[in-house]
Parts: structure tokens; sequence; C-alpha cells
């Protein structure tokens, strides 16, 4: 069985096992993802089996009768900014601006969102899709302000499309993306093997020199992101459950928080980490 994986940017936990050869014996397919949308679609319609996604939007997607679960946490965090278009220096200067998100009620979308409500200040939001095409919305001049990560931010700094907001400053535990499966594949041997594979890379890179880490990154295409995207790997696949708490806080604070849909009850990382720990790390 080939497992089909869509993510914006490949993981660090990943890159690190493929270097190392840990992903022998696994048969990963991998897809890089247009939008938070396109993931949902294709897990729903069977062509995805895992998602490297904002952990956020399981609630939505719950929402919409998608049977997923959480399986690990491949970031310590996402690092995060705002940026925007020259001009536009403070959170009060983007005050009716286009500001484009991936989608408007899950995501990343509403921890900006939190922000600008908390500073007053209204946006109109336009939906462009992923973080790679909200880099080229704003290059574009087709809209004013984003949230960018690693290593888009670093590219759009180098174009002049300077960081108004240190989105990691303000939220110190933020959860980075996590790893979200159709229910159906929970039991697989293909993804315990992943997981154990993804376990090794995570072990490898903690004991790996920062020049090592960061040449990988750089051949993988991070460029200038590649520090950025280093110092926040995983170390640890785990979930952090203060993370899950900020999450259903934030939403909680809008007004957003789904009754029926708890993030806890939808990890299922404990018991498939735990199994996956006795070959972590070993080549």
């Amino acid at each position: 069985m080939t497992l089909r994986q869509s993510h914006f940017v490949p993981p660090v936990s990943y890159l690190l096992a493929e270097d190392l050869g840990f992903l022998q014996g696994s048969q990963v397919q991998l897809t890089r993802t247009t939008s938070s949308a396109e993931q949902l679609r294709a897990l729903v319609a069977g062509e995805q089996d895992m998602v490297v996604t904002a952990i956020d939007n399981l609630f939505e997607w719950t929402l919409a009768g998608a049977d997923l679960r959480l399986v690990a946490q491949v970031e310590a965090t996402t690092p995060l900014g705002i940026h925007a278009r020259p001009g536009l220096k403070t959170l009060a200067d983007l005050a009716a601006c286009r500001f484009a998100v991936d989608a408007p009620n899950n995501g990343f979308a509403l921890i900006a969102k939190r922000l600008l409500r908390d500073a007053g200040v209204e946006v109109d939001y336009v939906v462009v899709g992923g973080v790679g095409e909200r880099l080229d919305a704003l290059l574009a001049s087709d809209v004013d302000a984003t949230l960018l990560g690693a290593p888009f931010d670093k590219l759009a700094e180098k174009a002049g499309f300077a960081r108004v907001v240190d989105i990691n400053a303000w939220l110190p535990e933020l959860p980075g993306q996590g790893l979200v499966v159709r229910a159906d594949i929970l039991e697989s041997e293909e993804l315990g093997r992943y997981l154990r594979a993804l376990a090794g890379g995570v072990e490898a890179g903690t004991l790996m020199p920062d020049a090592q880490g960061l040449g990988l990154l750089e051949r993988c295409g991070y460029q200038a992101g590649a520090e950025s995207a280093w110092h926040s790997r995983a170390r640890t696949l785990a979930v952090d459950p203060r993370g899950l708490e900020l999450l259903t806080g934030i939403r909680q604070s809008l007004g957003m928080l789904p009754r029926t849909v708890a993030l806890e009850e939808l990890c299922a990382a404990e018991p498939l980490l735990k199994a996956a720990q006795p070959s972590f790390g070993q080549a």
C-alpha cells in the first residue's frame, strides 16, 4: 500500500527521515497542495490518505463530515508572520486592506482574525489558497497583506514586503502543523512504519549539528527560510496539549467553537507513537 500525503511545504521531520534512509520500506507519494480546501476534498474523495496541515482545520473538516484523526505534530511550531506591502508598517495600517487567507473559517486565518480583532482592525479577507499562492498574490499586488511562513516569509522580505507582526512572539505556544489521516488507515502497518520513519528523523535531528541540518534544508529548497524552519523543527512527534488548548481558546474567543467537536477526542497520536517508539531513530 502506498500512502498518499499532501502538504504545503515538506516538514523537516520528513526531509530528515528521507535523507537518512529511514523511509526505506515505506511507499509514500507526496503532493504539494494549493489549499486546505483541496486537502479536505482529496481526503473525502479517497485521493489522499494523510495531510500535513494546520491542526485547527480538524474543527471545520469534522463538521463537514470527514472522519479524520490527528496522529502526530510534525513541527514544534509553525513560524508565522503577517507581511504587508510597502507603506503598511503597523496593525493599524492594515485597516480596510485586502488580507489573503487560505480559508476564512479555519486554520491559521483564525489567528489573524483574533489578532486583528484584539487590535480593533477590520480587513477585507480574500480567499487565495496556500502559502505559496498567498505569496504570489502579495507580490502581484492582488492583496495587501497575508500570513506567511518559512521559506515564503523570507522571500517576501527580500522583495520588500516587511513583517508587520511576529505571530510566534505573540503566541509562543502556537502548535506546529499536524499529520492528519483518514480514520480507516489508523491501524494499517503502512502508517505505523511511516511514523517510525518520521520518529527516526526527529531523533536524528535532535543530535544533528545545526550546520548540517541547515545544509539539508537549503538543498531541499528552503533557501533563506532554512534557519527558522530548522529551529522550529519537531523534537518529538507527540501532540502538545497546550497547543490544542490554545487553538480551542482562540475559536471560543471568536465565537467559532463547535459544540460537537473536541480536538482532544480527535487526537490518536499517543498509542500510535508509543507503538512506533521501539525502533525509533534506528537505521
